[in-house]
């Protein structure tokens, strides 16, 4: 694996475990009967993030890690949908900085895909 590459696919990594910090901190921060039905996707997403690190197969694991992020973030908005004390610009604000955190991760995956190389178009 190129030098190169093998920054870029750091850089992913990193990005990764950044948005499954930022899952993991507002999983915590959630009622406790929400965060006990959670806590199974929660731990997954810890256990992934935490599995990242010296795997062998980095782009298994990233695809892995990405997923549990995905599930994670599925089920938070399920649960802000489903409570009645949360009113639709809650639940819609919720919904639009997890889809903002995951794109940053798609964002990566996509750069690292490339080989950290942006197409650019002719001039």
């Amino acid at each position: 694996m190129s030098p190169v590459r093998k920054l870029v696919d750091g850089a992913a990594a990193v990005l990764g475990m950044q948005v499954a910090r930022t899952l993991y901190s507002r999983w915590r921060r959630m009622t406790d009967p929400d965060r006990q039905r959670l806590e199974p996707l929660a731990e997954d997403l810890k256990r992934q993030a935490l599995d990242l690190r010296g795997h062998e197969d980095v782009g298994g694991a990233q695809a892995d890690l990405r997923h549990a992020n995905e599930r994670l973030a599925a089920a938070m908005v399920e649960t802000a949908e489903a409570d009645p004390e949360l009113g639709e610009v809650e639940v819609r604000a919720l919904r639009d900085d997890l889809r903002h955190e995951l794109a940053r991760l798609a964002s990566a995956d996509i750069k690292a895909s490339r080989g950290g190389q942006v197409r650019q178009d002719p001039a």
